[in-house]
């Protein structure tokens, strides 16, 4: 009877193990469907971004199995909230590949989530695209880990050259206490000593998800700037950034990326982007290109209007480019998927400049290179292209 009982504990201790690893191994969901993960921090100050990043995946979603799916199979599209912190993305990646057997990850907001959940990935061996982090350390010599969005150091040089643009000859410089924000501080200053531009003193820091930027703002004020150049992740901090300069009297120009157009930047900023001399941001979304005309006019018929940025439009591009690659592999996941992957053709998405494609390669997880960021300067609520070439 013991022997009996040793056996079949043995037995049951090997299926599981098998049931675990299976989404490293290939799986990805059982009968007629693949399970994707899409872990976006729907909690929290970004949470508006992170719901429109969900509606774009499950349009996307929507159009593949409208279209067949993946061999004869549906795509699951299952959601984790993150809760915008490093700790939650580590535990909801691993709900997503081990107990749920997703056969591929998308999502993450920021680069700490990313950083995060690339972690599990890369051991779990289960590709995952970011969708919004920038960090250039999101896919160093990453085997699984992919990217369908800017590159920090391209962010970070189209601000200094947006301040150059627009005649700027000492803004001051405010960066977020997260992994992105530390970067750009630094990114901002190489770039301003390539193109001869001056800040008006130190980087200023402020605390991711701030609820006050009195004292930061008004540090960077007692420089006397002619603009500020912000660096950060969080959009609802890039509001509250413009709404205190608005308060204190600070009336110079704020240049920085996409987190200053989305929804939850707009609410909090108020009549800051009205009043502010000038809002600029540098952003991956191109609103006269035909393809991204397309889905945001798909966005808007099944959701309602909305004023999107690249997140959404990026996570999208993330999921067609996903189901274009299992539909390669017959639906298997793991190294095979990454393989083909990294052999994809180069893709029109919704995302990027005109004329800007999206393409992976085994050495080159990036998916944009060269010129594909458009300037916009804020009217209001509302964001327009500009030109500043001279």
């Amino acid at each position: 009877m013991k022997k009996k009982l040793v056996a079949a504990l043995a037995a049951a201790s090997v299926l599981a193990l098998s049931a675990c690893g299976s989404s490293a191994s290939g799986g990805g969901g059982g009968g007629d469907t693949l399970t994707v993960a899409l872990i976006i921090p729907l909690t929290g100050a970004s949470a508006e971004t992170a719901k429109q990043m969900q509606n774009a995946a499950e349009l996307a979603v929507a159009k593949i199995n409208q279209d067949g799916g993946v061999g004869g199979k549906d795509i699951s599209l299952k959601i984790y909230d993150d809760k915008l912190t490093p700790e939650d993305a580590t535990k909801e990646s691993q709900r997503a590949v081990i107990r749920d057997g997703a056969v591929a990850v998308i999502g993450a907001q920021t680069s700490g989530e990313a950083l995060a959940i690339r972690e599990v990935v890369e051991r779990s061996k289960v590709p995952f695209i970011t969708s919004s982090a920038t960090a250039e350390s999101v896919t160093q010599d990453a085997t699984f880990t992919y990217r369908i969005a800017p590159l920090l150091t391209d962010y970070a040089n189209g601000v200094v050259d947006t301040a150059k643009a627009l005649g700027l000859s000492k803004p001051a410089v405010l960066n977020d206490s997260g992994a992105a924000g530390l970067l750009l501080k630094d990114l901002f200053a190489a770039r301003a000593n390539e193109v001869g531009l001056s800040f008006a003193a130190p980087p200023i820091e402020y605390p991711i998800n701030g609820t006050d930027m009195s004292a930061q703002v008004a540090s960077a004020a007692g420089s006397n700037p002619d603009g500020v150049l912000i660096g950060g992740s969080a959009g609802s901090d890039h509001g509250l950034v413009a709404k205190t300069m608005l308060e204190q009297g600070l009336d110079v120009p704020l240049v920085g990326f996409s987190p200053i157009l989305v929804s939850d930047a707009i609410k909090i900023a108020g009549d800051a982007y009205t009043n502010l001399p000038g809002v600029y941001s540098l952003q991956n979304l191109d609103q006269n290109k035909a393809t991204t005309k397309a889905f945001i006019a798909a966005y808007v018929a099944k959701y309602g209007a909305a004023d999107l940025t690249e997140q959404p439009a990026q996570t999208y591009d993330a999921m067609m480019v996903l189901a274009d690659a299992l539909k390669q592999t017959g639906g298997t996941g793991g190294q095979v998927l990454a393989d083909a992957l990294d052999a994809m053709k180069p893709y029109e998405g919704t995302s990027g400049k005109e004329g800007a494609m999206i393409q992976f390669t085994k050495d080159r997880h990036d998916a944009f290179q060269g010129d594909y960021l458009v300037t916009y300067k804020m009217n209001g609520a509302k964001a327009e292209q500009v030109d500043l070439t001279p």
